[in-house]
This record gives C-alpha cells, structure tokens and sequence, in this order.
C-alpha cells in the first residue's frame, strides 16, 4: 500500500504539448506542457497542501488522506479491509502509527501485536515506503515525471472552480484552475482520484512521545 496512488497518478502526467486555450482564458498561448509545469511548480512552492481521494492499483484501493509540507505531513493512509495508520513527518525522520487491522493484514504475530499495537514505528524517509508522501518536492517529482503526449482536454468544473482537463491519450487526466497561476486541483483516471485543495493552509506536525515510539527497522518497518 506504500505510495500506490502517488505512482499511479503520475503515469498520467508527464511531458508533450498541444495549443493552448482559446484566446479568453488567462492560459491562452501556453502549451498543455506548460500548464502542467506551472502548476506542479506551483504545488512544490506551496508551504503545505492537503490531498485526498482513492486510487486503485491491480484491483487494490489505497485511500490517502494527507497535509503535506516541504518537509513534513500528517495524515491518514489505509486499504479497506485491510487496516490503515497514521503517517507523520518531520525532516528525515517518519513515523507510522498501523492499527491492529493493519499489523495483522502485514503478517506480524501474536507475540509482536502486544509490542507494536498503538504504536508510533520510527524509521527515515528514504527507508519507508511512504517516505515519498511526505514531502511536496518528491511529490512534484512524481508527478512532472510521468508519461508524454499531455494534450488539452475539456473545461470543466472541480471542487467548485473552473478547471481545464490535461489527459495523457487515455491514461490519466489533471485538472488544474484556469487562471493566470494554475493549480493542481485533481488527478486521477477511471480507478479512481486525489484532490489537491487548501494550498498554504496551516500545517503542524508534533513528534509522538517516546513512550510510544518503536525502532521500525527491528520489526521489519
């Protein structure tokens, strides 16, 4: 369940180019190329963004409910049926907190449960699968580093902004607002979506007490 809807999302959301939008709007004369650019510029510069949605990945839905900063991120991950935790960030440093649903679906054993349950395992951002989550620049990363031949696609209306559609022949679309500074609004395909919204909202994440925090690394976290 790492960052599956992080990487699926992106394979919609590369490079290529196509005309810009009619003359009215404040993105005529840019390519859809450019668009995407400015607003994953856009969502790296922000000092914090919350996402949320459903992605799905070989018949797998992974549910993400996040605010992530420059270096940091508080939030909820989880699988239905499978059990979910807390993510937190803070530099390098990254805790997850799985419930018993969780530890259970991953294979841990009795004699660990009564160790790990309602616990914060404490591991790096580079050792952790969900590292990548946590941190708007490899967000960005992932998703300028997707797939080619991104052509404009319709207007529509998202989250209750204006919003033009970048969609990669079918693979996946973003959604980003029509102005003059483009943001990310939405991104996803038919196996589901995350929404980007309340960019430079506050953001505090607070350490866990170290009576409730574990080495991952001696639990195979």
């Amino acid at each position: 369940m790492a960052a599956a809807g992080l990487t699926v999302l992106a394979a919609g959301c590369g490079g290529g180019s196509s005309p810009g939008p009619a003359s009215a709007s404040p993105l005529a004369g840019l390519t859809a190329d450019q668009i995407l650019t400015r607003a994953v510029a856009d969502l790296e510069a922000a000092s914090s963004v919350h996402i949320a949605g459903s992605m799905q990945e070989s018949g797998q839905a992974t549910v993400i409910d996040l605010t992530v900063g420059a270096h940091s991120c508080t939030g909820t991950i989880g699988v239905p049926g499978q059990g979910s935790l807390v993510l937190l960030g803070i530099g390098n440093t990254v805790w997850e907190k799985p419930d018993r649903q969780f530890l259970e679906t991953a294979g841990v054993g009795t004699s660990q449960l009564s160790k790990l349950a309602g616990k914060y395992l404490r591991t790096t951002a580079s050792g952790s699968g969900l590292g990548s989550l946590c941190f708007l620049s490899q967000l960005a990363t992932q998703l300028s580093g997707g797939a080619s031949h991104v052509t404009e696609g319709k207007t529509t209306t998202i989250l209750g902004q204006p919003a033009l559609e970048l969609t990669d022949a079918g693979q996946g679309s973003a959604y980003v607002t029509i102005s003059a500074r483009p943001e990310l609004l939405r991104v996803g395909s038919g196996d589901g979506y995350m929404d980007f919204t309340d960019y430079n909202g506050p953001l505090t994440v607070t350490r866990p007490p170290a009576g409730e925090t574990v080495d991952g690394a001696k639990y195979g976290f």
